[in-house]
C-alpha cells in the first residue's frame, strides 16, 4: 500500500466510513421519528416516513457498495467479499491507520446495531397496532356476519340476529 497522500485511497476509505456512518445516522432519525408517529397515532405520517426510510435504506446501501469498492482496491491481494468482517479489513491496512480505522468501523457497528433495534421496535410497535385494530373491529361487527353476492355481483352481508341487511 503507497503513500498516504491528497486523495488516496486511505483518504477514500475514511471518508466512505464517515460517510456511511452519517447515512446510519440518518436512518436512524428517520425511524425515531416513525416510532414518535406511531406512538401519537399519526397514521399519515408513519405511511410518509415508510417512503423516507425506504429511500435512506437505499442510500446506506449505496454507501456501503461504495465503501466495499474502495476497501477492496485497499487490500487487493486479500479475498474480500462482503461477508468478510470490517475488523478483519482493519488489519490488513497499514499500523499507522488502524486506530482511527477500529474506532469509525466501532462506530459504525455501534449506529448499526441501534438502527436495527429501532427498526424492529418500529415493526414491533406495528404490528402491535394493527392487532389492536383488528381487536377493535371485531368488537364492533357482530360474529360470523353471513357473506353473499346479489345477482350484480354486489355482497349481501346479513347480520346474525338482526334483520339488517347490508350491500356493499
Amino acid at each position: 500500500m503507497g503513500q498516504r497522500g491528497p486523495g488516496s485511497l486511505q483518504d477514500q476509505v475514511v471518508s466512505c466510513l464517515r460517510l456511511e456512518i452519517q447515512e446510519h445516522a440518518v436512518l436512524l432519525g428517520l425511524f425515531s421519528d416513525q416510532q414518535k408517529a406511531i406512538m401519537h397515532r399519526e397514521s399519515d405520517r408513519v405511511m410518509l416516513l415508510v417512503d423516507g426510510i425506504q429511500r435512506q435504506v437505499d442510500m446506506v446501501d449505496k454507501v456501503r457498495t461504495r465503501r466495499e469498492m474502495v476497501m477492496s482496491q485497499m487490500v487487493p491481494r486479500s479475498r474480500v467479499t462482503r461477508a468478510t468482517p470490517l475488523s478483519e479489513l482493519v488489519k490488513r491496512f497499514p499500523p499507522a491507520m488502524q486506530p482511527l480505522l477500529r474506532a469509525l468501523v466501532e462506530e459504525l457497528l455501534r449506529i448499526s446495531d441501534q438502527v436495527r433495534r429501532k427498526a424492529n421496535q418500529n415493526q414491533v410497535l406495528l404490528a402491535r397496532s394493527i392487532e389492536v385494530i383488528r381487536d377493535l373491529l371485531e368488537e364492533l361487527t357482530p360474529a360470523n356476519p353471513a357473506r353473499t353476492y346479489e345477482n350484480d355481483g354486489r355482497v349481501r352481508i346479513s347480520l346474525s340476529g338482526t334483520a339488517a341487511v347490508y350491500k356493499t
